[in-house]
């Protein structure tokens, strides 16, 4: 029988690193320049970049639940989206944080026990009714690199790449 803990490393795995039916984030990334991560489609679309920071920050705010400190929903909003620039060294730094944060993720889910993944956690402040399992809340995060991997393959097929 397959247990939540299985379920759930193997979505992050195969919704992050691995190609399943379709490219992981990471792959969605590989090989891009700056130039490239920067591109908006339009003025008022995102870029690979952004969409690369928006993952990171909003990672960012579920580890922080994790720890206990949920951070507040609206601060997330608010700061959420930046304009980006920068060169290669500065996107290839994004990058390899998107990968930490990922690592960082699968790191905290293997010290975890099916009892633990089936409590309910409140991922942000100012949303209870969001409280749901640890479970579910990190399929979902999975689910979202996936959704925006999708986006940026899109973004990569405009650019021609």
């Amino acid at each position: 029988m397959i247990t939540v803990k299985q379920l759930v490393l193997d979505h992050l795995e195969h919704t992050f690193e691995k190609e399943a039916w379709q490219p992981s984030l990471a792959i969605a990334v590989e090989g891009l320049t700056a130039l490239q991560a920067e591109w908006k489609p339009s003025p008022e679309r995102h870029s690979i970049w952004q969409i690369v920071r928006h993952v990171i920050h909003w990672k960012r705010g579920v580890l922080a639940a994790l720890d206990g400190h949920p951070v507040d929903y609206l601060e997330l909003e608010r700061t959420d989206w930046p304009e980006v620039s920068g060169d290669d060294a500065a996107w290839q730094a994004d990058v390899r944080e998107l990968h930490r944060i990922y690592q960082e993720f699968r790191r905290r889910v293997e010290a975890l026990d099916d009892a633990v993944l089936s409590q309910p956690l409140v991922p942000y402040q100012g949303k209870p009714e969001w409280a749901q399992p640890l479970g579910i809340r990190l399929v979902r995060v999975a689910t979202h690199d996936i959704y925006h991997a999708g986006q940026i393959r899109y973004i990569r097929a405009l650019q021609g790449s």
